[in-house]
């Protein structure tokens, strides 16, 4: 009976009622004043509402209390992170630890506070803690960089008290933590830690060498950042001398500025597909500046009312600020406009272009990223004529008077899209994959049929990366279907073949849906994803160095799948283990396994074996473009031969588990 308020809460706070549990803990506690664990619940449903100073009051009962229990000591160093109260941080983070000394967290948590308080080494011998503990944890290495840089020690105490000093025996954790650093933080700082380590070793010719390799390192970055702000000086009204100056910045953890250059890359031309460019979004966000952003597009809207990509730039910045619904009337806005053009252009027979380009086309002979030609003249979503006067984009006056997207009265009163919801097309296939393996090119093509329509955007990532924004999020990209019409649609998001979750998440949401995936020799898809994301200005790395990063990181966590980062050019191609997750779920009927290398061969006769797939006429286009083209530079034959060596058997499991040849070498 004591308990009976106790457990009601826990009922109350499992199903998010937590007004209601915070009573029930209350009334637990006013009942049993002994029982720490209704305070630590109470503190934790407190942290749910954001009352930090009440859920401060909890835990600190919690500790009184149990002094024993190491969790409410750190759920109690987090709030007081939240307060900004360091010195009470850093204390309830070393009672947890004297506890509990095995979770990376708290180490990192700790080295967070001592940060604040300006006491460097203990900072730094907190963060080298948590690394030995987990050298994945999330932003360490930056936080450890920062430390270093401010730091005048010699840093031999704190080697010493880690109990890591700088012998032989710790070479290779000092050695993979000086590459770490570089990679993840800046060449700075792992300079500086190279001659902290050389200080301590003098005749150690491994630090010296890396030392050197990482002042070249550091010598490319000066050069990249010179060059990046010459071409801004050089093209002063080009987005994209703007954007690329941002990019280098942001490689180089230079927030402030990166922010500034992507702000002003939006300001020259906001007419563009920037919700693809997560890298921007990014550091956007890290910076706080997406409310600038979004009062821009809300002006920009208001300015054009015709234009498409604004849409779905105010769609995407608001969906970054957790304003779902807002950004859901913006998608669905530029759905039901583009639906009803390409319905009638399919009536007519006419295939317009669609101003949709999710996948930017390759820039190595430009230099920028290219704009479809139908916006490039017009500037505008193309729209068939006698469509104009009754499909205009719909922006109220109020959105000028309030500074919001409005969220039409029929979403307010019931949460639905404005057409009927059960018009509202749920996906009839998906492409899920693989990366580099002609996605692009089939989704453009199966989007010409006269029975296919597409939605506003290629690629949603939805059931890999942005599940939490929810299923409502995701259908409000799908075109809304007139009563009587009969069309399919997909998407075409490679994210999903080689995610963990999207399988089972994809399965309960879509049980019937048909799924395509294509594979292309490993070795080659590895060569295009990264020249790729070097073209896109997202990988700096040489080929050799990105290449031998991910196996090191492979060898500590073979399972680790990179999200929206550069890397995953080896992981990304073990086929084989991607197939049986989604053979888990999914019965084989419904999985239809192409080899890149016949699409490339004859895209006719694929796309000819896809609409059967799907039970579609065949529909002959008069040509298949390349949709999303790459070149480079030949790999040498030992770095060939060194990925072949490594796909080897993974390739030859996948030829055995599915009965088939694919004849890569």
């Amino acid at each position: 009976m004591d308990n009976e308020y106790h457990n009601l809460g826990n009922s109350l706070q499992e199903s998010g009622k937590f007004d209601e549990a915070v009573i029930a803990y209350q009334k637990a506690v006013e009942l049993n004043p002994d029982f720490s664990w209704s305070y630590h619940c109470l503190g934790d449903v407190f942290v749910k509402l954001e009352q930090w100073e009440e859920a401060v009051v909890a835990y600190n009962k919690a500790v009184e209390l149990n002094p024993e229990f190491s969790w409410s000591y750190h759920n109690l160093g987090d709030v007081l992170l939240k307060l900004e109260q360091w010195e009470d941080a850093a204390t309830a983070y070393c009672c947890e630890i004297e506890l509990k000394s095995d979770f990376a967290w708290s180490f990192g948590n700790l080295g967070d506070a001592l940060i604040q308080l300006k006491k460097w080494d203990e900072a730094i011998n907190a963060y080298l803690k948590a690394i030995v503990i987990d050298r994945d944890l999330p932003g360490i290495y930056e936080k450890l960089g920062y430390a270093l840089r401010q730091t005048e020690s010699d840093l031999n105490s704190v080697f010493q008290l880690c109990q890591l000093p700088v012998v032989r025996e710790n070479r290779e954790f000092y050695l993979d933590l000086g590459r770490s650093l570089a990679r993840c933080d800046r060449p700075k700082s792992a300079i500086i830690f190279c001659k902290l380590l050389l200080t301590n070793e003098p005749d150690c010719d491994i630090w010296a060498a890396q030392l050197g390799e990482f002042l070249q390192e550091q010598e490319k970055c000066i050069s990249a950042l010179a060059s990046s702000r010459a071409t801004v000086a050089q093209k002063p009204d080009d987005c994209w001398s703007y954007y690329n100056l941002g990019a280098v910045l942001s490689h180089q953890k230079k927030w402030d500025e990166a922010a500034t250059s992507f702000l002003k890359a939006i300001e020259i031309n906001p007419d563009f597909y920037w919700w693809f460019y997560y890298n921007l979004w990014e550091v956007l966000a890290k910076q706080n500046k997406l409310e600038e952003v979004a009062s821009l597009y809300r002006g920009v809207v208001v300015a054009k009312p015709d234009a498409f990509w604004p849409y779905l730039n105010l769609g995407e910045v608001l969906t970054r600020q957790g304003k779902i619904e807002e950004a859901i009337c913006c998608y669905q806005t530029v759905s039901y406009r583009q639906t009803f053009g390409a319905i009638i252009s399919k009536d007519t027979g006419k295939m317009p272009d669609t101003g949709k380009m999710p996948v930017p086309q390759n820039t190595q002979d430009t230099g920028k990223m290219p704009v479809p030609q139908n916006t490039q003249d017009t500037g505008k979503m193309p729209v068939p004529q006698d469509i104009q006067d009754t499909g205009k984009m719909p922006v109220p006056q109020d959105i000028q008077d309030t500074g919001k997207m409005p969220v039409p009265q029929d979403i307010q009163d019931t949460g639905k899209m404005p057409v009927p919801q059960d018009t509202v097309k749920i996906p009839n296939f998906i492409i899920i994959g693989s990366q580099r393996c002609g996605t692009t090119s089939l989704y453009t093509y199966l989007a010409q049929h006269p029975q296919i329509l597409t939605p506003i955007k290629k690629e949603m990532d939805f059931f890999s990366w942005h599940f939490d924004r929810g299923i409502d999020w995701y259908l409000a990209h799908f075109p809304p279907m007139p009563e009587g019409e009969q069309f399919l649609t997909g998407e075409a998001s490679p994210s999903y073949f080689d995610s963990r979750s999207a399988p089972q998440r994809l399965y309960r949401a879509f049980p019937e849906v048909k799924l395509v995936v294509l594979l292309r020799n490993p070795v080659d898809r590895a060569i295009s994803q990264f020249y790729r994301l070097t073209d896109l200005n997202w990988e700096v790395r040489s080929f050799d160095r990105a290449i031998s990063d991910e196996i090191t990181r492979l060898a500590q966590n073979p399972a680790y799948i990179i999200g929206e980062e550069p890397g995953n050019y080896l992981a990304r191609g073990r086929y084989i283990e991607f197939i049986k997750n989604w053979l888990a779920f999914f019965p084989k009927e419904q999985l239809l396994i192409l080899k890149s290398e016949d699409f490339y061969a004859g895209a006719a006769t694929t796309v000819k074996q896809v609409l059967d797939f799907l039970d579609l006429p065949e529909y002959q286009l008069s040509e298949y473009h390349n949709a999303n083209p790459g070149s480079y530079q030949p790999i040498s034959d030992s770095m060939r031969d060194r990925l072949s060596d490594y796909f080897r058997p993974y390739n030859q499991q996948l030829e055995e588990y599915l009965g088939r040849k694919f004849n890569w070498e």
